[in-house]
């Protein structure tokens, strides 16, 4: 009897811890259900407000751009509007998700600079190069315009190593480094070697089929009055 009652009680533990083990690991296995289940939505919820987020910032980005681009014969409405709407470039350049951030900020730098404020500009500029989470293409242009705002620069050796970086690559701003570099070498400081450089490099551009057509243009106007330019 003893022996019999031993094997019960036995028995009878070993259920409970069974039962004890189950309803364990039983809530452990909701826990972590529901912690992924709010992992999963708590994401969802991120992607959904990080495009929520862009879209805001893509409207206010192009409001913006509509109204600088809109015509306004009235001065001093137009230097409001001017005002606000740099101010609305000036916060996108510094808060707005994804590519609306480098848009905003080199489009701020193209208006400092069209106002004179070169520093201002290239600052600007400097911050989209910077931003290692900006889109790489965004960030060869405001290198590519930086490098061109440093053209008439008493020494440009630092400019021409960077236009040549540019050339260098298969990035979407190669004809227009290319053009930088002719740039330099038609100043009024080069040399006879230079100005021969600055011709091959444009007669490449002017039959270049993959340099935009802005280029082309340009580089055939400037091969057609080449002999006024040294």
């Amino acid at each position: 009897m003893a022996d019999e009652f031993f094997s019960q009680a036995q028995a009878e533990m070993r259920a409970a811890e069974m039962r004890a083990t189950a309803r364990r690991f039983g809530g452990v296995a909701v826990g972590v259900a529901l912690v992924a289940l709010i992992g999963v939505g708590g994401w969802q919820w991120q992607i959904h407000r990080h495009h929520q987020a862009q879209a805001e910032a893509s409207g206010r980005y192009y409001t913006a751009m509509e109204a600088l681009q809109a015509p306004q014969p009235d001065a001093a409405a137009r230097s409001q509007s001017e005002k606000a709407n740099q101010a609305v470039l000036a916060d996108l350049a510094s808060k707005a998700p994804g590519a609306t951030r480098g848009f905003a900020a080199i489009r701020l730098a193209q208006l400092k600079a069209q106002a004179g404020d070169v520093d201002g500009a290239r600052k600007a500029w400097q911050g989209v190069i910077d931003d290692t989470d900006e889109n790489a293409s965004l960030r060869d242009l405001a290198r590519l315009l930086l490098l061109n705002s440093h053209i008439d620069d008493a020494n440009p050796g630092e400019t021409r190593k960077g236009f040549e970086v540019l050339a260098a690559s298969a990035g979407p701003w190669r004809a227009f480094a290319q053009e930088g570099l002719a740039a330099l070498d038609l100043r009024a400081d080069a040399t006879a070697k230079q100005h021969d450089e600055a011709r091959s490099l444009l007669m490449g551009l002017a039959q270049s089929p993959d340099a935009p057509d802005g280029v082309r243009q340009r580089a055939s106007i400037l091969l057609q009055t080449f002999g006024g330019a040294g």
